[in-house]
């Protein structure tokens, strides 16, 4: 499944500096059998395993 999300993420030179906001990002080839409460959490493991220039993620929304 895809999802599209929104959230705030640091760089991993300064991690507790939240300085992007992504308004909208598609985030694809979700698995269908993900638990609704685990999704976010799966989600965030995901964009951060994608970008490694990326120290954390807050804010996560699924749109």
């Amino acid at each position: 499944m895809d999802y599209r999300v929104s959230y705030e993420h640091s760089l991993k030179s300064a991690p507790d500096a939240f300085i992007v906001q992504v308004p909208s990002q598609l985030v694809e080839w979700i698995p269908d059998d993900i638990p609704r409460a685990l999704l976010p959490e799966y989600i965030t493991e995901l964009i951060l395993s994608r970008s490694p220039t990326m120290g954390k993620i807050r804010n996560l929304r699924v749109l």
